[in-house]
């Protein structure tokens, strides 16, 4: 009876200059991914104050100390679409490795009628809802 082998990752070799081999694992890129969501956008039109438009998001981190802001950006096709570009600045020092949830906050005080905000560069686009 033949008897199969199940294929097996690779291993890499390396010689190093006192010829002693070190076998190492295949190396894979583990990108740090930031995943965003749960997004909301708001203009609020109640009397007595400045109107406002405020969009809000959660963002998931590989690490505590990241920070997430969104900025606006030239605007499309489209004026009533507010275009904001979302900016990441990783932790300046060594973290703990914990996915950590950031929430993201833009508030812009206008009274501009915003149908929809579009979060870039995830081209994720929202309505915005009035408050009256």
């Amino acid at each position: 009876m033949a008897t199969t082998k199940k294929p097996t990752a690779k291993k890499a070799t390396v010689k190093k200059a006192s010829s002693a081999k070190v076998t190492t694992a295949p190396s894979k890129k583990a990108a740090a991914t930031i995943e965003c969501g749960k997004w909301v956008a708001f203009h609020d039109f109640m009397p007595g104050k400045t109107p406002t438009l405020t969009v809000t998001g959660y963002c998931k981190t590989p690490t505590p100390g990241y920070k997430i802001k969104l900025v606006e950006t030239l605007p499309g096709i489209n004026p009533k679409i507010l275009m904001l570009k979302k900016i990441v600045t990783k932790p300046t020092k060594p973290q703990i490795q914990v996915i950590t949830t950031v929430e993201v906050r833009f508030t812009k005080k206008t009274k501009f009628p915003y149908t929809h905000v579009t979060i870039l560069p995830d081209g994720k686009t929202i309505k915005v809802k009035k408050v009256q």
